[in-house]
């Protein structure tokens, strides 16, 4: 009895799961399916520089990973627990699209464990171009009153009044520099955080070897 009892468990909770990856593979076919609706420039479009400047900052192992860099993660943990390090993030480029597009910013376990399963459900549906470049045409780079500025494109036109193709190195790590907190780097009312940040994204994009190539 306690054998079939047991089965019977198991069993219900494969089914329980696999309906809810159903759901979440439902959710994400919705919010990505249509490849054009973000696209305001192609990936062949973006500068090579501001890509690298972008992976080398924000995720490295961006085309190596499934969407989660477990890796990544055990050394966070590890940190944590045997050199009393602090947590930090330890979310890919997909884990922060999905948060950005489909998740709202609650700090939960729950939350993250959905976070992680719609990453790996989203690279298994979509290319790596095709996430990263939605990554890079959607993601919050500030506000202009009641309108969020999202996207470097939008970005470039809102900061600096030209269009991607003609971005110096220094803006473009401006706008990686912001990815961090646009509000917490706000080029007006932080400028000194904002300059070292910047300053610290050119030197890690010159002191790496690019990943685009």
């Amino acid at each position: 009895m306690f054998k079939q009892l047991t089965i019977a468990l198991i069993l219900l909770s494969t089914v329980t799961f696999s309906v809810y990856l159903s759901h979440l593979s439902q959710l994400l076919d919705d919010a990505f399916s249509d490849k054009a609706s973000a696209d305001i420039l192609s990936f062949e479009q973006q500068p090579k520089a501001m890509i690298n400047m972008l992976l080398l900052v924000e995720d490295q192992s961006f085309f190596k990973h499934s969407g989660v860099d477990f890796k990544e993660i055990t050394r966070v943990v590890c940190d944590y627990i045997f050199y009393d390090k602090p947590l930090r993030g330890a979310s890919t480029i997909t884990m922060q699209l999905i948060k950005n597009t489909l998740l709202n910013r609650e700090r939960s376990l729950g939350r993250k464990v959905k976070e992680a399963l719609m990453a790996l459900l989203l690279e298994h549906s979509f290319d790596k171009k095709f996430i990263l470049n939605r990554y890079i045409n959607t993601v919050y780079l500030g506000q202009k009153g009641n309108i969020s500025i999202n996207g470097f494109t939008n970005a470039t036109r809102f900061y600096f009044n030209k269009e991607v193709a003609v971005l110096s190195l220094e803006e473009m790590a401006t706008l990686v520099a912001l990815i961090k907190g646009p509000d917490y780097y706000h080029p007006v009312r932080h400028s000194l955080r904002l300059l070292k940040r910047k300053q610290l994204v050119l030197s890690i994009y010159h002191k790496f070897e690019k990943i685009v190539k």
